[in-house]
């Protein structure tokens, strides 16, 4: 079954999931690949960087701020900011920091651990839609 917004492009949307729980990142896996995306997976900051590098096409990066190995989400989205990419991030935690950490960046949202897959499938879907840039501003306009 394919979504509307892996259907916008002829490639198969690619999304890197970074989540240090090895059930959370297979369960996002499981979730997203039978909605028709590609799921690369990382369970530490730095393969994330290093499969963001490997893979340029990646269309949208779902980030865990409890990260092993030295660099917290924070600290990668940080980089990742510094990098000059436009690719949009969910930031999905439990941290109770977390509205703090993608306030003022139009290029993060986030969604609060525990939440429903379904609420991860709609909020990617506006992330990949042609305007979610848009539609993002406009949002932040109203609230």
């Amino acid at each position: 079954m394919m979504t509307e917004a892996a259907r916008q492009s002829n490639d198969v949307n690619k999304i890197l999931a970074i989540e240090d729980d090895p059930e959370v990142l297979a369960l996002y896996k499981s979730y997203l690949q039978k909605r028709g995306y590609e799921v690369l997976s990382a369970t530490g900051a730095s393969e994330g960087m290093s499969l963001l590098q490997r893979n340029p096409d990646t269309r949208l990066i779902l980030l865990d701020l409890n990260l092993p190995g030295g660099m917290s989400g924070e600290e990668w989205i940080a980089w990742f900011i510094a990098q000059g990419k436009q690719t949009p991030v969910v930031v999905a935690s439990g941290k109770g920091d977390i509205l703090t950490i993608t306030k003022g960046n139009n290029r993060t949202a986030a969604l609060t651990k525990p939440f429903h897959m379904e609420e991860l499938q709609e909020l990617i879907e506006v992330l990949l839609a042609e305007n979610w840039h848009d539609q993002v501003s406009v949002d932040k306009k109203t609230h």
